[in-house]
Protein backbone atom coordinates (compact mmCIF):
# COMPACT_ATOMS: atom_id res chain seq x y z
CA UNK A 1 0.00 0.00 0.00
CA UNK A 2 1.40 3.56 -0.65
CA UNK A 3 1.58 6.16 1.78
CA UNK A 4 0.05 9.40 0.96
CA UNK A 5 3.63 11.36 0.02
CA UNK A 6 4.30 8.46 -2.66
CA UNK A 7 0.15 9.14 -4.29
CA UNK A 8 1.33 12.45 -4.28
CA UNK A 9 4.27 12.14 -6.53
CA UNK A 10 2.95 9.98 -9.25
CA UNK A 11 0.11 11.75 -9.64
CA UNK A 12 2.18 14.51 -10.18
CA UNK A 13 4.46 12.30 -12.41
CA UNK A 14 0.88 11.73 -13.65
CA UNK A 15 0.16 14.85 -14.67
CA UNK A 16 3.80 15.88 -16.02
CA UNK A 17 3.47 13.52 -18.88
CA UNK A 18 -0.05 14.70 -19.53
CA UNK A 19 0.76 17.35 -20.12
CA UNK A 20 4.55 16.49 -22.03
CA UNK A 21 2.16 14.33 -24.24
CA UNK A 22 -0.79 17.54 -24.83
CA UNK A 23 2.11 20.06 -25.89
CA UNK A 24 4.13 17.28 -28.30
CA UNK A 25 0.34 16.51 -29.59
CA UNK A 26 -0.68 20.76 -30.09
CA UNK A 27 2.72 20.91 -31.91
CA UNK A 28 1.83 18.30 -34.47
CA UNK A 29 -1.59 19.73 -35.12
CA UNK A 30 -0.06 23.06 -35.13
CA UNK A 31 2.77 22.13 -37.94
CA UNK A 32 0.12 20.52 -39.84
CA UNK A 33 -2.35 23.10 -39.84
CA UNK A 34 0.95 25.37 -41.36
CA UNK A 35 1.73 22.46 -44.04
CA UNK A 36 -1.79 22.51 -44.94
CA UNK A 37 -1.87 26.52 -45.34
CA UNK A 38 1.59 26.59 -47.14
CA UNK A 39 0.92 23.73 -49.49
CA UNK A 40 -2.99 25.66 -50.25
CA UNK A 41 -1.30 29.18 -50.78
CA UNK A 42 1.64 27.61 -53.16
CA UNK A 43 -1.08 25.98 -54.98
CA UNK A 44 -3.50 29.47 -55.09
CA UNK A 45 -3.88 31.03 -58.50
CA UNK A 46 -2.55 35.17 -58.87
CA UNK A 47 -2.30 36.68 -62.53
CA UNK A 48 1.15 37.77 -60.39
CA UNK A 49 1.96 33.74 -60.31
CA UNK A 50 0.81 32.71 -63.37
CA UNK A 51 3.15 35.43 -65.23
CA UNK A 52 5.94 34.71 -62.97
CA UNK A 53 6.81 31.11 -62.99
CA UNK A 54 5.36 29.78 -66.24
CA UNK A 55 7.05 26.38 -65.53
CA UNK A 56 5.17 25.55 -62.05
CA UNK A 57 1.66 26.86 -63.58
CA UNK A 58 0.40 23.08 -63.81
CA UNK A 59 0.25 23.57 -60.03
CA UNK A 60 -2.19 26.64 -59.83
CA UNK A 61 -4.20 25.90 -62.98
CA UNK A 62 -7.00 23.95 -61.10
CA UNK A 63 -7.23 26.79 -58.37
CA UNK A 64 -7.30 28.98 -61.62
CA UNK A 65 -10.17 27.04 -62.99
CA UNK A 66 -12.36 27.08 -59.94
CA UNK A 67 -11.91 30.69 -59.32
CA UNK A 68 -12.76 31.85 -62.73
CA UNK A 69 -15.23 30.51 -65.00
CA UNK A 70 -13.49 30.66 -68.58
CA UNK A 71 -16.13 29.16 -70.53
CA UNK A 72 -18.48 32.36 -72.01
CA UNK A 73 -15.69 34.82 -71.34
CA UNK A 74 -14.30 36.69 -73.92
CA UNK A 75 -10.72 36.69 -75.32
CA UNK A 76 -9.97 40.03 -73.80
CA UNK A 77 -10.94 38.98 -70.44
CA UNK A 78 -9.13 36.25 -70.59
CA UNK A 79 -5.59 37.18 -71.66
CA UNK A 80 -6.58 40.09 -69.34
CA UNK A 81 -6.70 37.47 -66.88
CA UNK A 82 -3.77 34.90 -68.37
CA UNK A 83 -2.11 37.73 -70.45
CA UNK A 84 -0.82 36.99 -74.15
CA UNK A 85 -0.68 33.54 -75.13
CA UNK A 86 2.29 31.26 -75.14
CA UNK A 87 1.94 28.47 -77.73
CA UNK A 88 4.40 28.89 -80.15
CA UNK A 89 1.82 27.60 -82.78
CA UNK A 90 1.32 24.30 -80.96
CA UNK A 91 -1.80 22.93 -82.55
CA UNK A 92 -2.36 19.53 -81.61
CA UNK A 93 -2.16 17.64 -78.98
CA UNK A 94 -1.73 13.94 -77.71
CA UNK A 95 -5.50 13.55 -75.23
CA UNK A 96 -7.70 15.16 -77.67
CA UNK A 97 -5.67 14.02 -80.73
CA UNK A 98 -7.81 17.52 -82.61
CA UNK A 99 -6.10 20.39 -84.48
CA UNK A 100 -6.81 23.69 -82.85
CA UNK A 101 -7.09 26.40 -84.97
CA UNK A 102 -4.65 29.06 -84.29
CA UNK A 103 -6.86 31.93 -84.54
CA UNK A 104 -9.88 30.13 -82.57
CA UNK A 105 -7.30 29.02 -80.00
CA UNK A 106 -5.70 30.46 -76.89
CA UNK A 107 -2.76 28.04 -75.47
CA UNK A 108 -1.31 28.46 -72.35
CA UNK A 109 2.15 26.95 -71.40
CA UNK A 110 1.87 25.02 -67.98
CA UNK A 111 4.94 23.25 -67.12
CA UNK A 112 6.51 19.70 -66.93
CA UNK A 113 4.21 17.47 -64.80
CA UNK A 114 5.44 13.77 -64.82
CA UNK A 115 7.48 13.95 -67.83
CA UNK A 116 4.92 15.50 -70.23
CA UNK A 117 4.32 19.42 -71.17
CA UNK A 118 1.16 20.46 -70.27
CA UNK A 119 -1.10 23.04 -71.80
CA UNK A 120 -4.04 24.69 -71.05
CA UNK A 121 -6.18 24.85 -74.16
CA UNK A 122 -9.08 27.57 -74.65
CA UNK A 123 -11.41 27.45 -77.78
CA UNK A 124 -13.33 30.43 -78.78
CA UNK A 125 -16.19 30.80 -81.48
CA UNK A 126 -16.23 33.10 -84.26
CA UNK A 127 -17.28 35.91 -81.79
CA UNK A 128 -14.38 35.64 -79.79
CA UNK A 129 -16.29 33.92 -76.67
CA UNK A 130 -14.71 31.08 -75.10
CA UNK A 131 -16.55 27.69 -75.78
CA UNK A 132 -14.48 25.26 -73.96
CA UNK A 133 -10.85 24.91 -72.28
CA UNK A 134 -9.36 21.77 -71.20
CA UNK A 135 -5.73 20.80 -70.33
CA UNK A 136 -3.61 18.53 -72.23
CA UNK A 137 -0.30 17.48 -72.89
CA UNK A 138 2.67 17.07 -75.77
Amino acid sequence: MMDEETMRKEVEKAKRWNTIIFVIFAAIFVLLLAAVCVLKYQHAFSPAKWAGDRESRYKIVSSMLERNQLIGMTEADVIRLLGGEDAGGQTSFKISRDYFPPESTLVYYLGVDYMDNNWLVISLDDSGIVTDCHIDVT
